[in-house]
């Protein structure tokens, strides 16, 4: 499998982690969705959790394009609801994808988010990923590697960068 496959993993674990999220806490995503005006009830983002996990583990287990565009189709559908509640000055304290009640959405979120969802759309258009192909490589561990470092600087993106400070200098 191709290192450029890391960011299509990345987005499928991140995938399951916010339905798990979702499924634990829906209050969270039920506040962000009534702040941009779409009612939702705790059933029904539940049941988006569970679609999204059961998304994010089929690009592990299946093979093909349709796991990958599913992927992609997720976050480019997140994305939208990001942009949505940037514009319309929703969703200010989070959308609970990540089981904090802290973790606003901001631009780099929306940015990051769309661009796994290229990754995964472009990853679909070309054959998709087929995860059965891992073995004991060098080249295989150096993407399960890279699928991790893409994971965890995806997820500080989400969860850390929006409560980040820069120092203020001395003397100013």
């Amino acid at each position: 499998m191709a290192p450029a496959s890391a960011p299509v993993l990345a987005a499928a674990l991140l995938l399951v982690v916010a339905g798990v999220g979702k499924v634990r806490r829906p209050s969270y995503t039920v506040g962000a969705l009534t702040s941009v005006g779409v009612r939702s009830r705790s059933r029904s983002v539940r049941a988006l959790g569970v679609a999204e996990m059961a998304i994010g583990m089929g690009a592990f287990v299946g093979s093909g394009p349709v796991p990958c565009a599913l992927v992609g189709l997720s976050y480019l559908g997140f994305a939208g609801f990001l942009i949505l509640a940037l514009r319309k000055g929703g969703a200010v304290s989070s959308c609970g994808c990540l089981g904090r009640p802290d973790t606003p959405p901001t631009r780099t979120h929306a940015v990051v988010t769309a661009a796994l969802g290229g990754a995964a759309l472009a990853a679909a258009t070309t054959g998709g990923l087929d995860v059965g192909e891992l073995g004991w490589s060098t080249t295989d561990a150096a993407l399960v590697a890279f699928t991790a470092l893409v994971t965890w600087l995806a997820w500080l993106a989400f969860a850390v960068l929006p409560h980040a400070r820069m120092p203020r200098g001395e003397g100013r």
